[in-house]
C-alpha cells in the first residue's frame, strides 16, 4: 500500500484553508468514492469486521450535495468547483471544508459477537472521533481506500434523507491510497487440514491451499472428491498443523463462497488457552510465519 500524496497536516483536519486541498486528490477521492457508490468500510482499523454502505452526499462548507453531477470538473475530470442547491456555485479555491455523509448502519453491529461487539465500545462503531475506512471495488488493478474520522451522527431534517438517521465523515486526504491487488498479503502453501462443518460429523479432509489476514481457502485433496455441502454464513472449524505437533491450528469462521473443489472460509477466532478467542493481527503473523518456514 502505498500514498499518492504527501502534504503537512494541518491542526484541524475539518477546515482548512484553500491551498489545502490538492486538485488530484479530490478527483481521486471524486473518481473511486463519487455519490451513490456503493462501499465496504471497517472500524477502528478492524480489518476484520467488514460492512456496506453507501456515500449519499457530500458535504462543503457546511452545505449538503446529493448528486455526483454537483462535482463540477475540467476537460482532465480535476474537480474545479461545487453545484450548491441556491443554484450558486462554490469554486474550488473557497473550498476550505470537505465531508462525506453516509448511513447510520448501527444495526449491523448485531451480527457481531459479543467479543467484538465489546472491542468497538458501548458507543458502538460510530463514536465521535472514530476511524471508519472506506474501501472502494474497482475493475482496475488497485483497491482505493481512504480514513475517515466520525464527525457526529445527525438524524436528517430536510432534502432527500430527511428523518433518516446518518453519519458525517471527514477524509483524511493523506491517507488516500490505492493498494496493488497483486501484492495481497497471501501466503500460498499445500498443508494438509481437516474441515469441521457439522456436530457430530467426522472432519472432511482437505488442503489448506491459501491464507490472508481475512481469509483461507481449503481445496480437495484430489479431483474424486466433493467439498461438503455447506450455506454462505455456516460457522466452520479449521484445523491444520505445521511442524511438530505442538503447532496446531484450531480457526473458527464463516463460510463465504464454496464450490464443488474448494471452500473460502472468512477468519474470526483462533482457539487458544482452552477458548476461542478473536484472531489478533500478531495470530496472523504468526502462521504466516509457520506456512512460509513448514520445516521450522
Amino acid at each position: 500500500m502505498f500514498s499518492f500524496f504527501s502534504r503537512r497536516k494541518t491542526s484541524d483536519s475539518e477546515s482548512r484553508s484553500a491551498s489545502a486541498f490538492d486538485p488530484a486528490q479530490l478527483k481521486m477521492l471524486a473518481n473511486y468514492f463519487p455519490i451513490g457508490r456503493k462501499l465496504r468500510y471497517y472500524p477502528e482499523y478492524q480489518r476484520e469486521i467488514v460492512f456496506q454502505t453507501i456515500v449519499i452526499a457530500y458535504r462543503v462548507n457546511d452545505q449538503f450535495i446529493y448528486s455526483r453531477d454537483a462535482v463540477l470538473t475540467n476537460a482532465d475530470g480535476v474537480p474545479t468547483g461545487f453545484a450548491l442547491a441556491d443554484k450558486k456555485n462554490l469554486a474550488l479555491e473557497k473550498l476550505t471544508k470537505f465531508q462525506i455523509l453516509v448511513p447510520d448502519t448501527t444495526d449491523m453491529e448485531r451480527t457481531l459477537d459479543y467479543f467484538t461487539r465489546a472491542e468497538l465500545g458501548r458507543a458502538g462503531q460510530f463514536r465521535q472521533g472514530n476511524a471508519i475506512t472506506l474501501v472502494a471495488e474497482t475493475s482496475e488493478r488497485g483497491i482505493p481506500t481512504v480514513d475517515t474520522k466520525v464527525d457526529r451522527r445527525q438524524t436528517m431534517t430536510v432534502g432527500p434523507y430527511a428523518d433518516s438517521s446518518t453519519i458525517l465523515l471527514t477524509p483524511d486526504f493523506d491517507s488516500l491510497t490505492l493498494a496493488d491487488k497483486r501484492q495481497k498479503q497471501r501466503v500460498q502453501t499445500a498443508t494438509p487440514a481437516e474441515l469441521h462443518f457439522a456436530a457430530d460429523t467426522p472432519g472432511f479432509r482437505c488442503e489448506l491451499a491459501d491464507f490472508s489476514e481475512l481469509m483461507l481457502r481449503l481445496n480437495v485433496q484430489n479431483a474424486s472428491e466433493i467439498m461438503p455441502a455447506m450455506t454462505p454464513e455456516t460457522v466452520v472449524m479449521v484445523d491444520f498443523q505445521m511442524g511438530d505437533a505442538a503447532n496446531v491450528y484450531r480457526i473458527r469462521g464463516k463460510v463465504f463462497r464454496r464450490a464443488d473443489d474448494f471452500c473460502v472460509i472468512k477468519l474470526e477466532h483462533l482457539y487458544k488457552n482452552g477458548t476461542f478467542e478473536k484472531i489478533k493481527m500478531m495470530d496472523i503473523i504468526e502462521i504466516k510465519t509457520g506456512l512460509l518456514n513448514p520445516d521450522s
